[in-house]
């Protein structure tokens, strides 16, 4: 018998993923990806120029979950002034593998906040000093607040410093860190945040680097969040050649990632990765070994984060009966 098809808004799904549980889906479509067990080609895209947007296309499955879906994630850069729209417009479809039917079309949005965010906390647990306290973050945008949540779950953060290009989204983050009890502080500069910090996470949609070399001390572990596509950049291409790097996949970093423009250079190569962060989930490789080492982790962002994510919503919005349910489609 055919299924019905839920249809999910971005006001259905707000606030119906705890943070808590997102993390162990990661960590888990981390370790799937690492043992060979997904399929995932790489992102595609569609770029068009003349609005100042792209396209990309992320499918994945993960067989043992049983679970497959695909992204579509749009960033336009003048829908907000032009349109009136959102810079990032995402929509998933979840496939149910059984049949191939569609079972949910949902906004992708909240969905991405949160397995980004969640990404961060995984290569956190796995790469950063356990001594680490301060987390840094250098962009307050829509991604920062879940930087926020899903790194003080993976390490004992007691201080918070924030620093963007608006000031008030600094201020703004600082607080919502000193409501979680937290010490936090809005940084005037990229500076102040880096030398301040052990953790450091970089959001921002940068094309040139705004973390010099010379602030990155021994220790610090860092995520590069910001960068999705070609010629983005966010930190010194000198850490690069001093960092222990993980990426969470070779063949997109290197096309899209922090990574994408020294590579393009021949300035870095894959020798210099040192994993993928799936082989150090599914404990192929370990993760630090030495308190000194500086570790980078390069994200781009995986279609199976999204799988495992979209469908723990799917779970939610089933139970609570969210969102409206439509006939099949193709009926």
């Amino acid at each position: 018998m055919a299924r019905k098809l839920r249809i999910l808004r971005a006001s259905d799904l707000n606030g119906t993923l705890d943070m808590r549980d997102v993390l162990p889906l990661i960590e888990q479509a981390f370790f799937e990806r690492g043992m060979g067990r997904t399929e995932m080609p790489p992102k595609s895209y569609l770029h068009f120029p003349s609005h100042e947007g792209v396209l990309l296309i992320m499918p994945g499955s993960l067989p043992q979950m049983d679970e497959a879906a695909v992204k579509l994630i749009n960033v336009h850069t003048r829908n907000p002034v032009d349109h009136g729209l959102p810079t990032l417009i995402a929509t998933i479809v979840l496939i149910s593998p059984d049949t191939g039917e569609p079972v949910c079309i949902m906004d992708g949005t909240y969905v991405t906040g949160m397995r980004t965010g969640a990404v961060s906390g995984v290569a956190t647990k796995l790469l950063a000093r356990k001594a680490s306290r301060v987390l840094g973050i250098v962009g307050a945008g829509f991604q920062g607040p879940f930087q926020l949540e899903a790194v003080r779950h993976s390490m004992p953060v007691e201080e918070v410093l924030v620093t963007d290009l608006v000031p008030e989204r600094a201020r703004n983050l600082a607080q919502m860190a000193e409501g979680f009890g937290l010490a936090a502080r809005a940084c005037e500069t990229v500076e102040e945040v880096v030398r301040g910090c052990d953790v450091l996470v970089t959001a921002t949609p940068s094309d040139r680097p705004i973390v010099r070399d010379e602030w990155v001390r021994e220790g610090m572990h860092i995520n590069c969040v910001g960068t999705y596509a070609k010629g983005k950049q966010e930190i010194d291409p000198a850490i690069l050649k001093r960092s222990i790097v993980v990426v969470d996949d070779w063949t997109q970093a290197s096309h899209a990632g922090e990574i994408n423009v020294p590579v393009s250079r021949n300035e870095f190569d894959r020798s210099g990765v040192y994993a993928e962060l799936p082989e150090v989930a599914a404990g192929l490789k370990p993760g630090r070994t030495d308190d000194r080492d500086i570790t980078v982790f390069d994200t781009t962002g995986l279609a199976i984060q999204d799988v495992v994510t979209a469908w723990k919503a799917f779970e939610v919005a089933e139970r609570e009966n969210l969102g409206s349910v439509i006939d099949p489609l193709y009926t």
